[in-house]
């Protein structure tokens, strides 16, 4: 590094120019340019991790209150937007405050819609379930379209909130499931020391997207079921992408590297949701359907 002043080469690391006594001034580094393990390996290994492993992201020090639940709260609006154009920004400040409410946060918000969502869309399959039935059989169900609605409404009010409570479940399947996925990739394979922070950090990220996708569902569903779950196979694919485009600022390894692997948790992360979730949703819905179908055998009386 030469002075700014007079040209002359300085030593590492001196405050000042030995020819002209000019000041040095160091550029700072852009942190949020590094990997989480350069940003480590300058901070170095206090917590006596085995060399082969990658330290964890939280050794900077925390000031008191600095991860409470309200500090948490706060965040999230900023963290809602920035996690769609930098997650892995996003997820780094969130391990290194040691953000253990971010997850659980989001997990509660993310469920609570899913129930309800699950209950509007009920209704509207329940609407297109008896147009199919009215138009199948020739049989005029109800006489005006007020008690069409009445009847659906009446249905749906019964099994609403079993099939709410289903859709969360299934919606905690998919959320878990991936980060687990690609956790196990991370921790693993790729050798970087797992924290609680990391995983309810990178759960976060990935799920803040479906905030937006359960209200875009809800309000999808009221003009047709089938927008609805457009939406949320978007929202999935969105999700994924985020995971995907933060293993590299993770694991600080380059993306030709990591290809084989992100192809294998989102293979993975997409199968294994599909299999407990239909185990699970299916095993449940065969009460819902029971239900309904009880009900629409008294549908002439209903409406």
């Amino acid at each position: 590094m030469n002075c700014a002043r007079c040209g002359a080469q300085l030593p590492n690391g001196a405050a000042s120019c030995p020819a002209c006594g000019e000041a040095v001034q160091y550029a700072q580094p852009n942190v949020y340019q590094q990997s989480y393990v350069q940003y480590q390996q300058q901070l170095g290994n206090p917590n006596g991790y085995p060399g082969s492993y990658q330290t964890p992201y939280y050794t900077r020090p925390v000031s008191n209150g600095e991860d409470s639940f309200l500090h948490s709260l706060g965040e999230l609006p900023r963290a809602f937007l920035d996690s769609f154009v930098r997650p892995g920004e996003v997820l780094r400040g969130m391990v290194e405050r040691r953000d253990r409410f971010s997850g659980l946060i989001v997990t509660v918000l993310v469920l609570a819609l899913s129930f309800f969502g699950g209950m509007v869309l009920m209704r509207g399959f329940l609407g297109v379930l008896l147009k199919a039935i009215g138009a199948l059989s020739g049989a005029q169900l109800a006489g005006t379209a007020a008690s069409m609605n009445q009847g659906v409404s009446y249905i749906a009010g019964r099994v609403g909130p079993m099939t709410g409570g289903i859709v969360a479940l299934c919606q905690l399947i998919a959320m878990v499931v991936p980060a687990a996925v690609f956790m196990v990739y991370i921790c693993a394979i790729c050798r970087v020391a797992f924290s609680w922070e990391l995983f309810s950090g990178f759960v976060a990220v990935i799920s803040l997207n479906t905030v937006a996708v359960s209200l875009l569902a809800m309000a999808a569903s009221l003009l047709t079921p089938w927008l609805a779950l457009g939406v949320i196979l978007c929202g999935m694919a969105v999700s994924y992408v985020k995971a995907c485009s933060m293993l590299s600022l993770i694991t600080a390894r380059p993306d030709s590297q990591l290809f084989v692997g992100k192809l294998i948790c989102v293979v993975a992360g997409i199968a294994l949701t599909l299999i407990l979730g239909s185990v699970a949703g299916g095993l449940l819905m065969r009460g819902v359907i029971s239900r309904v179908m009880m009900l629409l055998s008294n549908v002439g009386s209903l409406i």
